[in-house]
């Protein structure tokens, strides 16, 4: 069975180091520091903050400054020192990992641009992972990951809404992503029930042969 594990919103905080850097920056530097077109610009922080939207809630004065600064002036502080979701996030999946050895777990990097792919594999290495598959890719692509993959376990509202019939995704609950719900929900991995740990075909074949055992 292959499993995808999305990085941010389940292993890493990430919104949170950049909602820090966006306010010690923008908001909170002195104003002889800003540039005149920064010092004339509005920026602000729109609540509530979600996961998936990140431009309806930081202003910004186009996307060009928003990808520059969280994918080159300050990827490393974000992507690479964020904090776990929680304290044992990488301790749990780790012992997931080891104790499913019939099943393979991926980490997958969404959206990741610039100085944020190499700050990432910082991140997980200075936290431990153990795993050996990680992965990047964008949002355009998340169907055809569907194809590569029977369950996955993520924040984002988007790849829960692609999910495949006869596949699974599980929410991870966040601060972030309280605006939609879904069958299966967890706030740690330990919560993940070894029931969808099972692929729907290996559902299906075990009762085809439960019937032809019966017939017979």
């Amino acid at each position: 069975m292959e499993i995808f594990i999305s990085i941010d919103g389940v292993l890493r905080n990430t919104i949170a180091k950049f909602d820090y850097h966006y306010k010690d920056y923008y908001l909170d530097s002195e104003e002889d520091e800003k540039t005149e077109e920064e010092n004339k610009f509005d920026y602000g922080v729109i609540e509530p903050v979600k996961n998936e939207f990140l431009l309806d809630s930081y202003k910004f004065q186009s996307k060009d400054e928003f990808n520059n600064f969280l994918f080159l002036d300050y990827s490393v502080e974000i992507f690479g020192h964020a904090n776990p979701t929680y304290k044992n996030v990488f301790h749990d999946l780790n012992t997931l990992i080891y104790k499913n050895k019939e099943h393979r777990f991926t980490v997958i990097g969404i959206d990741e641009l610039g100085k944020s792919k190499p700050s990432t594999l910082f991140y997980l290495s200075r936290n431990g992972f153990m795993g050996n598959n990680v992965r990047f890719s964008i949002s355009s692509e998340i169907d055809n990951l569907w194809k590569k993959c029977d369950l996955w376990i993520t924040d984002n509202k988007s790849i829960i809404d692609s999910t495949p019939r006869f596949k699974k995704s599980v929410k991870f609950n966040n601060d972030y992503n309280q605006y939609f719900t879904n069958k299966h929900e967890i706030h740690k991995l330990t919560e993940i029930d070894k029931t969808w740990l099972k692929s729907s075909g290996n559902i299906i074949t075990s009762t085809w042969t439960r019937l032809m055992k019966s017939v017979k």
